[in-house]
């Protein structure tokens, strides 16, 4: 079962990709923005809110297969193609590949550089080999996504042990990135490698918040969308 929701009745497309352990329900603020403007397609990604979890361990490239899937499915024709953390992984894949037309590309505190892979990867193989290890350390050594992990363990180890530096040097459409200035779980300095290998890209910071800014402060986040001509 894969939930989503289609907002506004636009001339243009726009495709929303929550990011881990999130909703298709943190969106609709945005969705709702922008629904005289754009056709917004909101989906809980396979594993959350509202949709099943894959019958496998899928990697970041199947749910990247799922998404283009979905585009040709509801015949969402060259969109805005905004993610957020997880789903600005995708978002990377996609503009890489293209596959598919995207008009332009938004990624907000995307995932993907892994400028904190050692402890990632560290921690996918202690989960497997050191299983005597105490959950008090884990829990210390975890992401806070790792730590809400749940049944999605296997799939968030596999996904974030899949470095995309090389696919963002790949895309070569206009790309806006957004970054929570104190964004704990994405460091400012992967928002400027992700700006550095992406050559048609630029960096907006939103200034006094964390990984979730288009929660934390809509205003300034629709506003610099809106700045930017999205």
């Amino acid at each position: 079962m894969i939930n989503y929701q289609i907002v506004g009745h636009g001339k243009t497309d726009m495709l929303i990709l929550h990011g881990w352990q999130a909703s298709l329900e943190e969106w609709k603020p945005t969705a709702d923005y922008f629904k005289d403007k754009y056709r917004v397609f909101l989906v809980d990604l396979p594993g959350f809110g509202g949709s099943s979890r894959p019958n496998t361990n899928w990697g970041i490239f199947e749910y990247a297969d799922f998404v283009m899937k979905l585009i040709k499915i509801f015949q969402i024709k060259t969109p805005v193609l905004l993610g957020h953390s997880f789903g600005g992984r995708i978002g990377i894949i996609l503009a890489s590949q293209e596959k598919i037309v995207i008009s332009k590309l938004v990624l907000v505190d995307a995932a993907g550089m892994e400028l904190k892979s050692f402890k990632t990867k560290f921690l996918g193989v202690a989960s497997t080999l050191f299983k005597w290890l105490p959950k008090s350390i884990k829990s210390k050594l975890g992401s806070s996504d790792y730590k809400n992990v749940g049944d999605m363990k296997h799939i968030f180890v596999k996904i974030i042990n899949q470095p995309l530096r090389l696919l963002a040097k790949e895309i070569n459409i206009s790309t806006l990135i957004i970054w929570g200035e104190r964004d704990q779980e994405l460091s400012l300095s992967e928002a400027k490698l992700l700006h550095k290998n992406i050559q048609k890209s630029k960096l907006r910071i939103v200034w006094g918040t964390g990984h979730w800014p288009h929660r934390d402060e809509f205003e300034d986040f629709v506003n610099i969308l809106f700045e930017e001509g999205i």
